[in-house]
Formats: structure tokens, C-alpha cells, sequence
């Protein structure tokens, strides 16, 4: 049983790493390829919550909850500016309702389940138990550096843009904030269970935007 879980996990990174090694190129090439990013999001869930054990109604419960939230939080977010500050969202993401793509509740899980899972995997390592409250604060720093590589690439790539393309301070207090709610939320409601291929998709996205960073 071990050994066909190990099988999984190494078929699943080698297909992680495959998927975001084209996506890189492609978009260095040509940054239309970025029109593929709803696919790419899907793609990461599936491969991301296909070793989540236990997926149970409460596991779904929790994730529908999270990405309702995450859209409304968008929604008002660019439609007054009051949260994250003045920002448009392009055509990259996907159709939208209301200025706000559909899909931007998915990439909260993705971004707030893989933080979550990195930090588990670092608490481990150390030998630490994961506090709720520490965990989470950790698991939103961790999103909220992932978002500082994604904002300076985010208006090339047609995801969104800031006004004057001026990331504000304001983005990145609500990010942690909210992000910090999220992951809260999650370890409260029992999301946070084994899966090795946690930390791997945070490396491949702080990896994919590392890299675009350098090459747009």
C-alpha cells in the first residue's frame, strides 16, 4: 500500500513539474499562453486534492465556503477599491461575473491549502506542533510572498492590474489578513490533513513566478 501511495505521489510531482515547466516556457515565448491559466488552476486542484485523504462532504463544505468567500472578498475588492486598492481584472482568468473572474475563489484554496501544507511539512520537519493561530499566521506569510512574486508579472500577463501599476501597501496587509482567515478557517474545520504534494505545488508556483520575474 506504501509503496503504490509512493507510485502516486511521484507520478503526480513528475506530472506537476512537467505541467509547470511548459507553462513557464510557453508564456516566456509568448505571454498569450496565459490564457491557459483557468486550466493550469484546475489542473494544480485536482493534482493538490487527489491525495487529500478523508474527502469527505465537511472537506467540500469547508473548500465551497472558502472559495464563495474568496470570490465575494474579490468582488467587492475591485468593484471599490476599498479593499486591495484600485485594481482591473483582464481576460487571463477566465470569464467573469461582476468584474471578478469566476475561477479567483479556486486560486485562494490552492494558494491558502499549499501554504497551509508547506508550513505543516516545515513543523514536521522541525519536530514542532502546529499551533491553529501560529500556523495560520505562517501559512498567510507564506501567501502573501507568493503574492509579491505574482503582482509585478500579473499585469504582462493580462491577470490584473493595479492603478497607475502601483501595487498598494493595502494589498498586501489584506492579503496576510485575510489570508490568515482563511488558513484559520481551514485548520478549524479540519481541512489540514497528510498530502506530500502540498509543499511541491507552493515550490512550483514561488518557482513558475521566480522565474517569470526574470524573464518578462
Amino acid at each position: 500500500m506504501i509503496a503504490w501511495l509512493n507510485i502516486k505521489e511521484n507520478l503526480l510531482t513528475a506530472i506537476l513539474i512537467i505541467f509547470y515547466s511548459v507553462g513557464a516556457v510557453g508564456i516566456w515565448l509568448n505571454p498569450d499562453f496565459a490564457l491557459l491559466t483557468p486550466f493550469n488552476l484546475v489542473l494544480t486542484a485536482v493534482l493538490l486534492f487527489y491525495l487529500h485523504p478523508n474527502k469527505d462532504l465537511l472537506l467540500f463544505i469547508n473548500l465551497f465556503f472558502v472559495f464563495v468567500a474568496a470570490w465575494f472578498l474579490e468582488m467587492i475588492g475591485t468593484t471599490t477599491g476599498v479593499i486591495f486598492g484600485n485594481y482591473l481584472y483582464g481576460q487571463a482568468l477566465g470569464p467573469k461575473l461582476n468584474q471578478t473572474p469566476i475561477i479567483i475563489g479556486l486560486n485562494w484554496i490552492i494558494v491558502a491549502y499549499s501554504s497551509l501544507l508547506s508550513v505543516d511539512a516545515i513543523a514536521k520537519k522541525m519536530q514542532w506542533k502546529l499551533h491553529e493561530i501560529w500556523g495560520a499566521l505562517l501559512a498567510a506569510l507564506l501567501m502573501v510572498i507568493l503574492d509579491f512574486l505574482i503582482e509585478p508579472v500579473a499585469p504582462k500577463l493580462d491577470f490584473w492590474a493595479f492603478e497607475n501599476l502601483t501595487v498598494p501597501l493595502q494589498n498586501y496587509t489584506a492579503w496576510f489578513f485575510f489570508g490568515f482567515a482563511f488558513c484559520y478557517w481551514m485548520l478549524k474545520g479540519g481541512v489540514l490533513k497528510p498530502n506530500p504534494l502540498g509543499w511541491k505545488v507552493y515550490s512550483a508556483q514561488m518557482l513558475f513566478f521566480i522565474w517569470l520575474n526574470l524573464v518578462l
